[in-house]
């Protein structure tokens, strides 16, 4: 397991399209840059989580990305196990059997379940939806408080 930029790239992307007022699809130039993403890598993402169904994209003058289901129904587990692959620390063989060849089950088995249950409870709690209300906040909050001047 391997958790990449281009998870936490996704979220910040995905954040930034629920933000978007009009509900009109935004092209990946646009969303690179308010989130400060390299434009090329968005792009890959963006096709990544298309193919997934969690985007839907438009050509033309107008064109650009949009949610292919709603924000509330994307957690940030989903986002990484799309781009990353399954959160699974270890792995044990079907059948409660090690990966060594004839050997029992191993105590410490019990960590990598606790540790993979542990990342998927974090990464499932928080949907894009809650991630977008909370930059939503915090960007309504700098505002109030950026000096005047």
């Amino acid at each position: 397991m391997r958790l990449t930029q281009k998870s936490k790239y996704a979220a910040r992307a995905l954040v930034e399209l629920a933000l978007n007022e009009r509900g009109a699809p935004l092209g990946v130039a646009e969303v690179a840059r308010r989130q400060h993403i390299p434009e090329r890598f968005l792009e890959q993402i963006f096709c990544d989580l298309r193919r997934a169904g969690v985007l839907e994209s438009r050509r033309g003058a107008h064109g650009g990305y949009y949610f292919a289901m709603p924000p509330e129904e994307i957690t940030v587990l989903d986002i990484v196990e799309i781009l990353d692959g399954e959160v699974r620390p270890a792995r044990c063989s079907a059948g409660g059997v090690c990966y060594i060849k004839d050997a029992p089950l191993c105590v410490t088995s019990k960590v990598w379940d606790e540790a993979r249950e542990a990342l998927e409870a974090v990464f499932g709690r928080y949907s894009v939806a809650q991630l977008a209300e909370a930059e939503r906040e915090s960007r309504a909050n700098h505002e109030t408080t950026a000096p005047v001047g």
